[in-house]
């Protein structure tokens, strides 16, 4: 059985998480702060970091292709996605 991990042991693990990780600097920021924050749009992930649109994008699309990030419809902004953590923990 697989138990999704909350808020708060995210942030406890996050240290380890990003250090095991093969991933650009840019994708292990952007996962730190979608960790801290919770789900953002690319346009608030681009407000609380340096980096440009493009860099972010990229990222996302690595975070997304390894199984930590997801992309959900933003029903508050359909013209938007928004990008959760997705962190499994087995049981």
């Amino acid at each position: 059985m697989q138990i999704l991990l909350d808020k708060e042991e995210i942030n406890k693990e996050l240290p380890t998480i990003i250090s095991s990780i093969p991933l650009p600097q840019s994708a292990k920021r952007i996962f730190e702060i979608l960790c801290q924050e919770g789900p953002l749009t690319s346009g608030d992930l681009e407000k609380r970091c340096t980096y440009s649109d493009r860099t972010i994008r990229n990222a996302l699309k690595k975070l997304i292709g390894i199984g930590l990030v997801i992309k959900v419809a933003n029903f508050s902004d359909m013209r938007t996605s928004l990008f959760h953590v997705q962190m499994m923990n087995a049981a």
